[in-house]
C-alpha cells in the first residue's frame, strides 16, 4: 500500500481548520500528522468535531488515529521543524510571513497552502482556483497555463473571491467596463473572534453591508481576472453559503443560448462547478463542495447580462478547496 502524505495544520480553532479536520478524517491518501492552535491545547482531534451544530458530523471508527492525536501549541520554529510532506496555514490574515520565515529558513521541499491573503497577490507563490488554473482567465494572460510553475506554496483564494472569478472567468474577453457584484455571505464568513459583523443581536432579522469601497476581495479579483470590479459585500444571520449576484455590459449582443454554450463549454470538464439555467441559491451548496452558476438573464438588446453565482463560503471557499489544490499538486507536481 502506498504510503499517505502526511499533514500539518496551523490553527485549527477557526471554522476553515475544522471543515478540513472533517474533511482529512477519511481521506484515502493524506493523513493528518500534527495540528497546532494556541487555544485548544491537549484536545483531542475526535473531541474537537464533536458537538457542533453547523458542521456535519464525521463517523470515526474506535481505532481511528483521531481518538489519540491531540492538538499541540506549536512556536514558528517548532512548525518548521516538523518535516511533514504538506503544512497548511489556516491563520487570520497578517500571520502567517513569521511562520514562512522559519519554514524558508529550512529550505525544505514541503508543500505549503496559505488560506489566509496575505499571498494573494505574491508572485512568488502560486494562486489556484483549481478549475480556472489551466485556463486563460485573465486579460493579462494570452495563453493557458501548462503547469503549475516551480514554486511549492499555494495561496488559496477567497471565498467571496472564488464566487465572483467563478461567474466572471468565462466572460472576462466579453466585458466592457466594470463587473459590479453583489454579494451575501452567512457569518462564518466573519470568523470566529466576535464582532459586529456576527453578533446575533446585530444579525437578527438583517442583513448588514460592510467594506463597500476596496473590500480585499474586490482588488484580489481585478488583480487575478485583470479587470476592473465592484464589489459590495454582505453579511446575514444564516451560517454559511454565499450568494454572489454579477451583473456586466458585453462588448457586443449576445442571447441566451449563447451565453450558456460558453458556460457549458468552460466548465465542461469540472465535477464541482455545475451551470444551470436556474437562479441558484444558497440552500444548493450548503455543506457542499460544488459551485453552481446560473440564472442568466439578458437585457432586451442583449448586452447586458446578470448571473449568479452560489458555493459553501467554509468548503469550495476555503476547505474543500485548500484540499482541491494539494490533490492538484499531486497530479501535476512542480518543479524542485
Amino acid at each position: 500500500m502506498k504510503k499517505k502524505s502526511s499533514l500539518g495544520i496551523v490553527g485549527v480553532r477557526g471554522y476553515v481548520g475544522r471543515e478540513l479536520i472533517r474533511l482529512l478524517a477519511n481521506h484515502t491518501t493524506i493523513k493528518v500528522d500534527w495540528v497546532s492552535s494556541r487555544q485548544l491545547n491537549g484536545i483531542k482531534l475526535s473531541d474537537f468535531l464533536s458537538n457542533d451544530e453547523h458542521f456535519e458530523s464525521v463517523e470515526l471508527d474506535d481505532d481511528h488515529y483521531y481518538n489519540d492525536l491531540k492538538i499541540e501549541t506549536l512556536s514558528e520554529v517548532d512548525v518548521a521543524d516538523r518535516k511533514t510532506d504538506i503544512i497548511v496555514l489556516a491563520l487570520p490574515n497578517g500571520l502567517a510571513s513569521k511562520f514562512m520565515t522559519e519554514i524558508n529558513r529550512e529550505q525544505s521541499s514541503q508543500l505549503i497552502i496559505d488560506l489566509s491573503a496575505d499571498y494573494r497577490f505574491d508572485n512568488t507563490w502560486e494562486y489556484s482556483i483549481p478549475e480556472l488554473f489551466f485556463k486563460p482567465r485573465s486579460r493579462s494572460r494570452s495563453k493557458p497555463i501548462n503547469k503549475i510553475n516551480g514554486m511549492m506554496k499555494i495561496s488559496n483564494p477567497g471565498c467571496y473571491a472564488t464566487a465572483m472569478q467563478t461567474a466572471l472567468a468565462p466572460l472576462v474577453n466579453h466585458i466592457v467596463g466594470r463587473a459590479n457584484c453583489f454579494g451575501i455571505s452567512g457569518f462564518s464568513g466573519a470568523g470566529t473572534k466576535p464582532s459586529a459583523n456576527n453578533n446575533p443581536q446585530n444579525l437578527k432579522d438583517n442583513i448588514l453591508p460592510y467594506g463597500l469601497i476596496e473590500h480585499l476581495h474586490e482588488k484580489e479579483v481585478s488583480y487575478h481576472l485583470g479587470i476592473p470590479i465592484s464589489f459590495s459585500p454582505h453579511v446575514a444571520q444564516f451560517f454559511r453559503g454565499i450568494s454572489m449576484t454579477v451583473q456586466v455590459e458585453l462588448e457586443e449582443k449576445w442571447t441566451l443560448a449563447e451565453i450558456n454554450k460558453l458556460f457549458d463549454d468552460y466548465y465542461q470538464d469540472d465535477l464541482l462547478i455545475n451551470v444551470q439555467d436556474e437562479i441558484p441559491n444558497i440552500q444548493q451548496v450548503v455543506n457542499k463542495e460544488s459551485c453552481i452558476v446560473g440564472g442568466f438573464t439578458l437585457s432586451a438588446d442583449g448586452k447586458r447580462l446578470t448571473l449568479v453565482s452560489c458555493l459553501d463560503n467554509l468548503l469550495k471557499g476555503a476547505a474543500s478547496q485548500a484540499l482541491q489544490n494539494i490533490e492538484l499538486f499531486y497530479k501535476y507536481p512542480l518543479k524542485s
